[in-house]
């Protein structure tokens, strides 16, 4: 990942998007392709630039038919998992402050490497745990 992007794909399928903290683009950097229901985009300006004022339409709906999760790693240090649909291990990555991890199919469990506070982004309406989510085990504390 010498530019700070990786993209976690398995036969031709992508899973995620890792962003490093270090990525630093110029300029309106979108990463995603226009077809993600959850678009990512970075966002470099110099001092003194204006962006023109806007107001997006309201007019436009959009139909979403599966969840990306977003996911920003504020504090701390995390290790992801991402899955396959199959729950096969596709790659571990560890998160550190000021990453961010796209999840744009598949699975993922989360192992605290160290104290964390993360933002996390999808899209609602959210349809509860039980219609959302589909879990390997069940849940379990370490101690």
């Amino acid at each position: 990942m010498p530019d700070g992007k990786e993209v976690i794909e398995k036969n031709g399928q992508i899973f995620a998007h890792v962003i490093r903290k270090s990525y630093r683009p110029d300029g309106v950097n979108f990463l995603t392709p226009d077809a993600y229901t959850l678009q990512l985009g970075l966002i470099g300006h110099p001092e003194g630039r204006h962006i023109r004022d806007h107001i997006h339409n309201p007019h436009i709906h959009y139909q979403v038919d599966t969840t990306q999760e977003f996911l920003y790693v504020e504090q701390g240090k995390i290790k992801a998992t991402i899955y396959d649909y199959g729950w096969n291990v596709i790659k571990e990555v560890v998160l550190n402050q000021g990453d961010i991890l796209l999840q744009v199919s598949g699975g993922h469990g989360f192992d605290v490497l160290e104290p964390s506070y993360l933002i996390e982004i999808k899209q609602g309406p959210f349809p509860g745990d039980k219609l959302m989510k589909f879990y390997k085990e069940e849940p379990t504390v370490k101690s």
